[in-house]
């Protein structure tokens, strides 16, 4: 997997608080919910106004993941999922994320999405609109 090394070269990043919840008895955060954290910001962008008239009618289910755990996680804390679109056919696309705790890369992941027609729950085209915002968003 390609390491995400700054900010500035990831297109999205999403900042999440961790919960108590998250955690193990060691106050790690657990597998499951550094799974979780990087749904959370791939959702993130899905969810933005400007992509709405592309999500109408349509999902985005993942078809592989693939997680890097480097380094512990702890609760109390923040943390940044960084997001970067790396390839898109015709109805998916390939996702490279990284979870930094402070400057700490954590995590790392590898997700390959597809969009879905709601109704008909068969893959769908990714309109040009969806691929134009994936690639030319650059992080706010």
């Amino acid at each position: 997997m390609t390491r995400l090394e700054s900010a500035e070269s990831a297109s999205f990043s999403t900042r999440l608080r961790l919960r108590n919840g998250d955690t193990d008895q060691f106050r790690h955060v657990n597998n499951a919910a550094i799974a979780t954290c990087f749904e959370e910001a791939r959702m993130a962008i899905f969810q933005q106004a400007d992509l709405a008239p592309c999500m109408a009618g349509k999902t985005v289910v993942v078809a592989h993941l693939a997680i890097d755990f480097l380094s512990e996680v702890f609760y109390p804390g923040e943390i940044e999922v960084r997001t970067t679109p790396v390839a898109a056919r015709n109805t998916s696309f390939e996702l490279m994320q990284g979870l930094y705790m402070g400057d700490t890369l954590c995590a790392r992941a590898k997700a390959i999405c597809v969009l879905m027609d709601a109704a008909q729950a068969r893959p769908t085209p990714l309109p040009d609109a969806f691929r134009d915002r994936l690639t030319l968003t650059p992080c706010a």
